[in-house]
């Protein structure tokens, strides 16, 4: 299969190439700078040069591709779902996967399930409107889902 993601070069990113490759799909990784460029292609991804604002560049590589996995991280909730349309718009029937986050259930006391209510800090309440624009356009851009990991934190050790 043929995968196109955003956010590769980041630490989920590097994990979801290195398993695509590992079970033998082709991918393509959007990348903004050389260093991205270098990491992405070390992993077996071919680099796509542009940003999330770079909607042109993400119509096309989504087009291209038979599944689209975004993970990069918007600056705006805007940003974000102009980014999400051009993909969705690209990818026609395929799967289009949009990565969340977990901080729009607010504080749970680590306890929380995708059934809790929402109750996002300032900084991530753009996501619900746009992750309920993405879910909307399931048959007119891709068959969506909805991905909220949690918090990932790096310890010490590096683990």
């Amino acid at each position: 299969m043929k995968v196109f993601l955003t956010g590769g070069s980041g630490y989920i990113g590097k994990a979801v190439i290195a398993a695509l490759i590992g079970h033998g799909h082709s991918v393509e990784a959007l990348t903004r700078s050389e260093r991205a460029m270098r990491t992405v292609s070390s992993l077996g991804a071919v680099p796509v040069h542009g940003g999330l604002g770079d909607l042109g560049v993400l119509n096309t590589a989504a087009a291209r591709a038979e599944a689209v996995i975004h993970l990069a991280q918007a600056d705006t909730g805007d940003e974000d779902l102009a980014a999400a349309t051009a993909m969705q718009d690209g990818i026609g029937t395929g799967p289009y996967v949009h990565t969340g986050g977990s901080w729009v259930y607010g504080d749970t006391d680590g306890v929380v399930d995708e059934t809790a209510p929402w109750n996002p800090p300032a900084l991530v309440a753009w996501r619900k409107p746009v992750e309920d624009a993405v879910l909307g356009r399931s048959g007119r851009g891709g068959r969506p889902v909805v991905v909220r990991p949690r918090v990932v934190a790096i310890g010490e050790s590096g683990r």
